[in-house]
């Protein structure tokens, strides 16, 4: 087995024979002596290192150097900030072996995908936010005669970021290039499980050219750390993705503190495939939706709805390449399917197919590859015939688990997509474009794929409906989330008061 530990420490920028620090005003910051939770590699269940946990001084040291560096980000031209942004995403690219090795060691993800896919998106989400800087266009508004009106737009100020674990780099990349973009500095603490490389990141972000103070980086537990972060007075907006449950609490505690959120939250993506579609490709797809990231991913294809006179031959394709699957050590090339990110994660998803087999169901029989005997590892799993209103195929599970359910006709399968708490996204395949555009008039979530999966650009904005969130992160629409707006008015001549002259 390949030695982890000095993969990490020749990853790491910083010195990591003791504990990984914080990142606070430019710099290294070590923390507090028995502050400190474990960083754990989920691949052989075993504490990696030791990292920093943020405390009350941490999280004021950081306020104040976002304060001190935002104005003067803000007051720079416009080009001069899309120049850093840009050194950025060349600094992302220079060290994506680095970046990757991190994310593969303490989330698991494959390094097929953390070194190449995630690097470059990351990279590339801050040359996008790079070509919006010295664009940010306010307006004149035509009001009445001998006035003038402007719409300017302005910083928030202090960006607090709050990441989950399943796509560290990029998710932290997806909320700090918009913030630095509009002249904002971040506060971005990651999930305890996977806060290597977002550390990594402020420092190639530092040595791009980043002006101390603009990015800190506070490791630490979301109860304490993220709710100092959501309270603190001087953080004018947070922007969180994770659960539903944890985004109702950000959202609360934000709402009295009167404070702008964006939550990014669950999803449980309804994947349709109708006869008509090409059921080659659509299982490809399928599968690939919802095992990839050993489906810890929100928009995952985790309940497959197939029309029913077509869904033996169809389950047959996706058994297929269910027993394709590579699964092992993601630090291996070939690895397609990692383990679960914890013991604890690996357990609730345990516990929910427990729960689905004691209410009947049945899975689909695969001869699925043999999972290592150490780690988190989950076998990926298929519930066949399933009751679309059971919690199964309701509730948000996050792993590699997908249920099986059948429709007759266009209605009822957009019925059953339509039918959770979630609006994230839908995903249909049929060779039938005008049911196609029906399905996208007709979907309830933010996102909608059509004979395809998992399509991303930086461009396009991501969010969903109802339980899915509030707000878009990425594309134009980002932009405008990250600001406030100032109405100046001014009059063309004298000002002459309305008590100037007395009524008839």
């Amino acid at each position: 087995m390949t030695d982890r530990l000095a993969l990490l420490r020749d990853a790491f920028p910083a010195d990591v024979s003791g504990t990984v620090p914080l990142w606070v005003n430019g710099e290294w910051r070590k923390g507090t002596p028995g502050e400190e939770f474990a960083c754990v590699d989920p691949t052989l269940g075993e504490t990696l290192v030791p990292v920093a946990s943020s405390t009350s001084d941490d999280i004021g040291a950081a306020v104040e150097a976002a304060k001190r560096a935002q104005r003067a980000w803000w007051d720079l031209d416009g080009q001069d900030r899309a120049r850093v942004l840009r050194g950025i995403a060349d600094g992302i690219r220079a060290n994506a072996k680095a970046l990757g090795t991190l994310d593969t060691l303490d989330a698991g993800r494959p390094i097929r995908d953390t070194v190449a896919r995630d690097t470059e998106r990351a990279a590339r989400l801050f040359e996008f936010f790079a070509g919006t800087t010295d664009r940010l266009r306010g307006a004149f508004i035509p009001v009445q005669p001998g006035r003038s009106n402007t719409i300017e737009y302005e910083p928030i100020g202090i960006v607090g970021a709050i990441t989950p674990w399943n796509y560290p780099l990029t998710n932290a990349a997806g909320k700090i290039a918009p913030a630095l973009a509009t002249g904002n500095a971040v506060i971005l603490k990651p999930a305890e499980d996977s806060p290597l490389s977002a550390l990594m990141l402020a420092w190639v972000a530092h040595r791009a050219g980043l002006p101390a103070g603009l990015l800190n980086v506070l490791n630490g537990p979301g109860p304490r750390v993220g709710d100092a972060m959501v309270r603190h007075p001087d953080i004018g907006k947070i922007t969180f993705t994770g659960s539903t449950s944890v985004g109702r609490t950000i959202g609360a505690l934000a709402g009295a503190e009167l404070k702008s959120v964006t939550l990014e939250l669950g999803g449980k993506t309804g994947f349709m495939v109708f006869a008509d579609a090409d059921l080659e490709r659509a299982a490809d797809a399928l599968v690939f939706s919802a095992f990839n990231n050993a489906g810890q991913t929100c928009t995952a294809g985790s309940r497959l709805l197939v029309e029913e006179r077509v869904a033996g031959d169809f389950l047959k394709l996706v058994s297929a390449r269910i027993e394709r699957i590579r699964i092992g050590d993601p630090l291996d090339p070939e690895t397609q399917l990692g383990p679960a990110i914890s013991s604890r994660h690996r357990e609730q998803v345990l516990a929910r197919m427990a729960e689905a087999e004691k209410a009947g169901l049945v899975p689909l029989a695969t001869s699925c590859p043999q999972l290592p005997g150490h780690g988190f590892f989950l076998a990926p799993t298929v519930y066949v015939d399933v009751d679309p209103k059971l919690a199964v195929a309701q509730e948000e599970i996050f792993g590699p688990l997908v249920t099986v359910s059948t429709f007759r006709d266009e209605d009822e399968a957009i019925a059953i997509a339509n039918g959770t708490p979630y609006g994230l996204a839908t995903t249909a395949w049929t060779s039938d474009i005008f049911r196609a555009r029906r399905i996208s008039r007709r979907a309830q979530t933010g996102i909608v794929w059509l004979n395809t999966a998992h399509s991303l650009h930086p461009g396009s904005p991501y969010g969903g409906y109802k339980q899915s969130g509030l707000g878009l992160e990425m594309g134009e629409e980002a932009i405008r989330q990250h600001m406030r707006i100032k109405t100046v008015w001014s009059e063309d001549g004298p000002w002459q008061s309305p008590w100037a002259s007395a009524p008839a």
